[in-house]
């Protein structure tokens, strides 16, 4: 069962959210709030699973309650849903260490499988943001260290798709994305998917042309 606290102080499109998760038999719904402050006392006290945010509260931020989480070296992973459906928001609310970001217009279709994905240990992005995203052309990478395909990966691997998916998006094989991923993570000596996410994001591997 994953667990999740709800933080939006729109309380319509909230209760939407609570109907929704409600629905779903995997999913354990133990605390929701239209105040940051109170939202924040809540994922001390439940120690959830999962938190789902908006950026824009009253009392704190869902940008200061993610900082409060990693503070106090709790566990609970955080999706940010938001009115805000820019790309440039969705990197800075990443680089927050924020494991999901959802355009609020995107919301209904995305929350379930997001939820899953990062309950997994994985990262999503709304393909209404990652289509943006990954419609940039390749950038150079400091010292020519990737190929341009592997910078294609590596912004597929950001946006939060699987190696099937990868594989089908490029129409190459599975094994082909394995060996990619790995030839990348052996070059930038990195060791994580989310150390490759906060790499892509901070090198610019995912901006707009």
């Amino acid at each position: 069962m994953i667990k999740v606290v709800i933080a939006d102080d729109h309380i319509i499109f909230r209760q939407g959210l609570l109907r929704l998760l409600k629905s779903s038999e995997d999913i354990d719904v133990v605390g929701e709030s239209g105040d940051g402050r109170d939202a924040l006392n809540q994922i001390l006290n439940e120690e959830p699973d999962l938190a789902i945010l908006d950026i824009a509260m009253p009392g704190l931020s869902g940008l200061e309650i993610v900082e409060e989480i990693q503070k106090r070296g709790l566990k609970t992973r955080a999706i940010f849903l938001t009115m805000h459906n820019d790309p440039l928001t969705a990197k800075k609310a990443m680089l927050s260490s924020a494991s999901g970001f959802i355009p609020k217009d995107n919301a209904f279709e995305d929350l379930l499988y997001a939820i899953r994905a990062v309950a997994s240990g994985g990262k999503f992005i709304s393909p209404s943001i990652s289509d943006k995203l990954l419609n940039s052309k390749a950038v150079k990478i400091k010292n020519d260290v990737l190929t341009v395909r592997e910078c294609e990966i590596l912004r597929l691997i950001a946006s939060g798709l699987s190696n099937k998916k990868i594989a089908d998006t490029l129409s190459i094989s599975v094994k082909t994305v394995d060996t990619h991923r790995t030839n990348i993570m052996q070059k930038l000596d990195i060791h994580t998917t989310a150390d490759l996410v906060r790499y892509a994001i901070k090198n610019n591997i995912l901006e707009l042309e």
